[in-house]
């Protein structure tokens, strides 16, 4: 494989499948401005920006090193702190000096990647009414949410980025001192078509949908990895090692949002970050849920599919996903079936998946009128977090009449679960409060909740209920 590291080419011979960008950067290329924090992808110090050609141009993101893959970045560019240059300072940099953001200095590196890819993909904006200072606010805290100050300075790194807002970037120094963006367009464009001789054994980049499941028929005991931003965990906390893994982020057929009318087929290596862009104005509600979904340098990398298919019992999007009646496009050989989401799941980390079976994509329905959506994750921060319980709930009222509804929980049982029994006593029932004090008991025979360290199982059930209640009243209003 190759990548573009700063402004220098690098090409590495088949890289283990297991090792981590932050392990090689550090420890093969002696690039040591980036750190390690939490090796879980929640702290934000390792993060260093990504060039990915899209079209005719290089999109960059921020991303977490130390659950990026190296093996996932062949002819991508990689930007690190120390592919800045010393003097003078990157716009960014000053103004992290000249607002005194920087403290004891460990987080300091990911905050300035971090404002780095906001300032590029930002335009420059004055700040001259309270509107524009909030809407500014409000994208740079977003660019920062996967970004952890352990010194709680976070209110001059914030000064700093007000600084940046009237800063003309025209002429932006970052390229210059990586080779002219030129320079790193062509160079990627060069090595995105190259043909690499011999087998990749241990991390395969099938192209096409034919090269992925004759790749996963050859060889099943492989791990199907898109972000990885889980199966990384494995690797750093776990301490797992895998020696076979295979991408499917280069494969065509799956990176597509395709809209028809039955709603849209999700392919399975999509971002969340796409999808939550693409959703803003078709599905508000997904939009909003992912804005919560950890950290922008996750949902950079992170996958729908992959969400779904790690089968955890706090994942955010299965609740969403199973109200709307999701369904699953699931592909062994060149076979493919179709199954309701809500059939997925079987038990704890158990799927309906066969052998050799993959998810090729998901197929979600858009609300139609007069149905309403509602969905909300609890948890002790607002980004970058775990659920305590995340519940969703669609419903169709006629003259106050539930006349369709749909509830789903995650966090309350051994998997994301339907609530079955609370949606039978709730159908076809006018709204009124006899009707909703009787949620909290029906509600206790869908779902039995443990006590764990993010809640307890009466604060789980207790909060559920409520949120129901509370969706049911805003429909009604």
């Amino acid at each position: 494989m190759r990548l573009l590291l700063n402004q220098t080419p690098i090409e590495v011979a088949n890289p283990s499948a297991d090792v981590t960008l932050l392990q090689w950067l550090r420890e093969c290329q002696y690039l040591t401005a980036t750190k390690e924090g939490c090796a879980v992808g929640d702290c934000g110090a390792c993060t260093v920006m990504i060039g990915r050609l899209v079209n005719d141009g290089i999109v960059y993101q921020s991303v977490n090193a130390c659950i990026a893959l190296l093996g996932s970045l062949n002819a991508c560019h990689v930007v690190t702190l120390d592919g800045l240059q010393a003097e003078p300072l990157h716009p960014v940099q000053q103004a992290m000096v000249d607002c005194h953001a920087s403290q004891c200095g460990f987080c300091s590196p990911g905050f300035v990647m971090s404002l780095l890819v906001w300032w590029l993909n930002t335009p420059v904006q004055e700040l001259t009414t309270p509107a524009d200072f909030a809407s500014h606010r409000h994208g740079v805290e977003i660019a920062l949410s996967g970004n952890l100050c352990r010194c709680t300075g976070y209110q001059p790194i914030l000064l700093a980025a007000d600084q940046l807002a009237p800063v003309d970037r025209s002429t932006d120094p970052l390229f210059s001192a990586l080779g002219g963006y030129s320079y790193c367009l062509d160079t990627l464009r060069a090595m995105s078509t190259e043909q690499h001789h011999g087998r990749l054994n241990a991390y395969q980049r099938p192209q096409d949908l034919n090269q992925l499941a004759l790749a996963y028929a050859a060889m099943p005991e492989a791990r199907l990895v898109a972000g990885a931003t889980d199966l990384a965990l494995d690797i750093t906390q776990g301490l797992k090692s895998f020696e076979h893994l295979i991408d499917i982020k280069s494969v065509a057929q799956l990176q597509a949002i395709d809209e028809h009318s039955g709603g849209l087929t999700i392919g399975a290596a999509v971002s969340l970050s796409q999808l939550e862009t693409y959703c803003q104005a078709k599905l508000p509600c997904m939009t909003a849920l992912l804005g919560r979904f950890a950290s922008r340098q996750v949902r950079n990398r992170g996958t729908l599919v992959g969400n779904i298919a790690n089968s955890s019992p706090i994942a955010d999007t299965p609740p969403l996903l199973l109200v709307l009646d999701a369904q699953l496009i699931l592909q062994r050989g060149q076979n493919q079936r179709t199954l309701a989401l809500a059939d997925f799941y079987l038990d704890y980390k158990k799927t309906a998946l066969e052998a050799g079976e993959f998810i090729h994509s998901v197929i979600l329905p858009l609300p139609t009128v007069p149905q309403q959506v509602f969905v909300e994750k609890v948890s002790k921060r607002a980004e970058d977090d775990i659920s305590s319980t995340c519940v969703a709930l669609s419903v169709t009222l006629n003259n106050g009449v539930i006349a369709q509804i749909n509830i789903a929980c995650g966090g309350m049982a051994a998997i994301p679960k339907m609530a079955s029994h609370t949606q039978s006593q709730l159908l076809g029932q006018a709204i009124d409060p006899s009707l909703l004090a009787q949620v909290p008991q029906w509600l206790a025979q869908d779902y039995h909740p443990i006590d764990d360290m993010r809640a307890s199982a009466d604060y789980r059930q207790q909060v559920t209920a409520n949120l129901i209640v509370g969706f049911l009243k805003q429909a009604m209003a």
